[in-house]
């Protein structure tokens, strides 16, 4: 999954293990730092594919790739990656902009 580092609000749209029925946490990890947040996915709505789809704030870094966990309690909903680019992603390149000598 992609996520825009320029915008703060994202929109994840997932197919969880099982349809929860109470609050969600959110953890990303930064695979890189090892640094990670939670955040509480207070209101989230049911797909008509029978997904969630959920917005939650987060500042992102540039060409970063995240590891998503979606817990109910102590139960995982969803687990994932994200990469943070500002590039169109049908033509994502992961060198893009990068130079090896």
């Amino acid at each position: 999954m992609i996520i825009n580092p320029i915008n703060t609000t994202h929109t994840l749209r997932i197919i969880p293990r099982f349809n929860p029925s109470s609050s969600l946490v959110l953890n990303i990890k930064d695979t890189t730092t090892n640094l990670d947040e939670d955040i509480s996915l207070g209101s989230y709505a049911f797909t008509t594919t029978g997904g969630i789809e959920f917005e939650f704030d987060f500042e992102a870094t540039d060409e970063t790739r995240y590891q998503i966990t979606i817990k109910e309690g102590d139960e995982v909903v969803y687990r994932g990656i994200a990469i943070a680019t500002s590039q169109d992603t049908q033509e994502y390149q992961l060198t893009n902009d990068k130079y090896y000598f």
